[in-house]
């Protein structure tokens, strides 16, 4: 099984020396802050696995909200929500820090024959450069990471990027199954297992064919079953709960469990994981904790609905309910608690803090929504403390690269098939997780009739008798769908919560769903198609050239609309 190991754990990485000799220090070098030339080879692994953290987290801003993950709130118009300025910590993380810094441990692991470091570092390098295309479409590939040797690194187009993704992948896969030496003593992702590794690799091999369409390498992928196909295997980061000193907890859970509001949910997502179908989604407990059991009405001032004062359904634009008659508006539900904002509603933020729903124990490491509804600003306290995910590649986005390409090439049974295997090991995922917040289990939440105290373990027990019921209305909507893709692309975007380039991707790739919730203006524009090149790009390399956010990426083969309610 999966050694996972948390980030609390990792600052021990960071006592390199002990030195006999201060005298023989070279006072230009830090000690603590050891360089690819000055680093052993354990330290610098250690490093380059921080840094892959970065480039899977620093995006999350842009591609969260084009996938309606969290709330659009970065402006109003498309064009004018994200800054050059905005990228650099993207860029950054990829070429600055996480890219040398995998050189170096291939340099240096592969003159001793260390070919486990070798091949992680190469399928950690191989989607850092997938992630980069995917995000600004050409990028700097063979000139990158020279430092003085190249200080304006000319940019490749997107395809040959991939390419040279592929190879490293498949390089790395093939020195994992050639090493004999000992594994990384720190390997935060597999424990030191070389087959998750390599599962791992398999498995962004078919997230690339999946994007280019590229039948004949996914179903030999598929055949040779050596991607991940348990839970066990499944490729994610794993934060910690430690609070000072490295901060090592999830990203989103430091956004909304300390003492700031936090960012705003997307009030169709929840709304589509809630009420959207008969059947309530038992991953929404999970992904979501509200504060409140129903959204007051008693102040209008905590409201900016753009069109009404106070959230009114009969005051839903338009342009909403021609994408679907039952869009959510303002809110995500009245009745049901669920508070955020609707898609590029970028206005001032009134005095909503204290009903706002925030993100949940999964994947961010917060609260299971047990009903308490109450605040959770109490300086990193509650719930599972942060000890969330990323979700970098799992078995249940396999399930979905195979339903999606299985419905591509015409195989309706495949689809169905996995489908279903996909939503049912997304709920297990999910759910899975309500057990890291404890506390929350053993809370009270209420009384019955006869004064018995109910614990927050019997709404986790509800939510595994719902599960079922759930899956087979998803199972009924595909049967009875003419277009099934439609089915298949609204769970794949619920599923991939907590990991926004899924959604995003997926949403270039096919288009779907359609009743996505379209920006609350109709002046928006279009959807970004591709993020702009970062300032630190574009101001300091003599060779760049910005482009423009309606820029497709090379396996985009979309029309330059995807639909009305995409934009």
């Amino acid at each position: 099984m999966k050694k996972i190991l948390s980030l609390s754990l990792i600052v021990t990485c960071f006592a390199f020396f002990a030195c006999s000799d201060v005298l023989e220090l070279d006072l230009l070098d830090d000690p603590n802050s050891p360089t690819p030339e000055t680093a052993d080879l354990e330290s610098l692994y250690n490093g380059v696995q921080l840094a892959f953290e970065s480039v899977l987290s620093a995006p999350q801003f842009f591609t969260m909200q084009l996938s309606r993950q969290r709330a659009f709130t970065a402006g109003n118009v498309y064009e004018t929500a994200w800054s050059p300025v905005a990228f650099d910590a993207t860029w950054r993380a990829a070429y600055s820090s996480f890219i040398p810094d995998a050189n170096a441990v291939i340099d240096r692991a592969s003159q001793t024959n260390q070919l486990f470091h070798t091949g992680s570092a190469k399928i950690m390098q191989a989607y850092t450069y997938v992630n980069l295309v995917d995000i600004f479409g050409d990028v700097p590939l063979d000139e990158a990471g020279q430092g003085i040797d190249v200080l304006s690194p000319m940019v490749q187009s997107g395809e040959s990027v991939y390419q040279a993704a592929i190879a490293l992948a498949r390089e790395g896969i093939a020195d994992l199954q050639a090493n004999e030496a000992a594994a990384p003593i720190n390997d935060f992702m597999y424990g030191g297992n070389a087959d998750g590794w390599i599962a791992a690799g398999n498995s962004l091999l078919m997230k690339i064919a999946v994007n280019t369409r590229d039948f004949s390498s996914f179903n030999t992928l598929v055949d040779s079953a050596m991607y991940i196909t348990d839970a066990v295997a499944d490729w994610q980061f794993q934060y910690g709960s430690n609070r000072d000193n490295p901060d090592s907890r999830h990203p989103l859970y430091i956004d909304s469990y300390e003492v700031d509001d936090g960012e705003y949910m997307s009030n169709w997502l929840m709304w589509a994981m809630t009420e959207d179908k008969t059947a309530e989604d038992p991953r929404a407990r999970a992904y979501f904790n509200r504060t409140v059991a129903a959204v007051p009405l008693d102040n209008p001032n905590r409201f900016d609905c753009v069109f009404s004062i106070l959230p009114d359904a009969d005051m839903t634009p338009d342009h909403y309910t021609n994408c679907d008659t039952r869009m959510p508006y303002c809110v995500g539900s009245l009745s049901n608690g669920y508070y955020g904002r609707d898609h590029g509603n970028g206005n001032g933020i009134p005095p909503d803090g204290d009903i706002r729903t925030v993100y949940g124990v999964y994947p961010a490491g917060g609260k299971f929504d047990n009903e308490v509804f109450a605040s959770v600003l109490n300086s990193g306290t509650d719930g599972a403390l942060g000890a969330g995910i990323h979700p970098i590649l799992t078995q249940f986005m396999m399930n979905f690269y195979r339903a999606e390409m299985a419905m591509e090439q015409g195989d309706v049974a495949i689809a169905r098939e996995q489908l279903e295997a996909g939503v049912r090991n997304s709920i297990s995922k999910a759910v899975g997780f309500i057990s890291r917040d404890q506390a929350s289990l053993d809370e009270v939440f209420a009384e019955d009739l006869d004064g018995n105290q109910l614990f927050g373990q019997s709404i986790k027990d509800r939510l595994d008798t719902i599960a079922e019921p759930y899956v087979l209305e998803v199972l009924q909507r595909f049967d009875d769908a003419s277009d099934k893709m439609e089915v298949i692309g609204m769970e794949q975007l619920i599923a991939s919560f907590g990991n926004g380039i899924e959604g995003y991707n997926m949403i270039r790739r096919i288009a779907r769903p359609t009743n996505i919730q379209p920006a609350i203006l109709t002046t928006a524009g279009t959807m970004s198609r591709s993020a702009l090149y970062p300032a630190v790009h574009v101001n300091l390399n003599q060779n760049a050239t910005q482009k423009t956010f309606l820029d497709q990426v090379f396996w985009d083969t979309q029309p330059a609309s995807l639909g009305t309610c995409f934009n």
